[in-house]
């Protein structure tokens, strides 16, 4: 595979993160509820293996491992679980259970993110999959960074100003606007409202 065909794939992927707002509010939801980068790397480490390991599947398989029909509503209520749980259980955030279901929750994305590669892997040469495939999963991280990096950044200068007031009240605030957001995507996964990109 040429390089100008690894660039292809791998803006493919940072586009699809991007463009994609219920991978967004996810990444979000999992973002607010922790403290310390240290705490981010470990978290987004295990959501990016699990949903490397889906990508990677579904693209040499050849065809979805489950149904868009199936996949994207159960992407949808991970948001707007995990958002729930920041409420229910804001000291969480980094716990071996939370990582649990980062995996779990990232090999379900997976899923979803495989789907967008397949429709661009038709017609290349065997030999060039694998190429392909890394370069998407490398866009996606790339796409993820684009959006933890500064949110992360925000949130320190905001603790660092505000304390654990600051903390307390963006967990909350933070996590019902991305339950809500996750519901509107749980909505439109289901067909009962229009659907935005992603």
């Amino acid at each position: 595979m040429d390089w100008s065909s690894i660039s292809t794939f791998l803006k493919h992927g940072i586009h699809h993160v991007l463009m994609g707002w219920d991978h967004l509010l996810f990444a979000a939801a999992l973002i607010i509820a922790l403290r310390s980068f240290w705490d981010i790397f470990k978290i987004i480490g295990i959501f990016t293996i699990a949903h490397s390991i889906t990508v990677t599947v579904t693209a040499l398989r050849g065809q979805p491992l489950f149904a868009a029909e199936v996949v994207e509503p159960v992407i949808a209520a991970s948001i707007i679980f995990v958002a729930l749980e920041n409420i229910v259980l804001p000291r969480d955030g980094v716990s071996k259970r939370r990582l649990a279901l980062a995996f779990g929750f990232g090999l379900i994305h997976g899923l979803g993110l495989g789907g967008a590669l397949l429709e661009n892997l038709s017609g290349l040469p065997g030999g060039t999959a694998g190429w392909a495939i890394a370069a998407f999963c490398i866009g996606v991280e790339v796409g993820h960074l684009c959006v933890v990096a500064p949110l992360s950044g925000v949130l320190k200068t905001g603790r660092d100003a505000g304390g654990e007031k600051f903390q307390r009240s963006v967990l909350f605030w933070g996590s019902i606007l991305i339950a809500l957001g996750g519901t509107y995507y749980l909505l439109a996964a289901l067909g009962l409202v229009p659907g935005i990109g992603g």
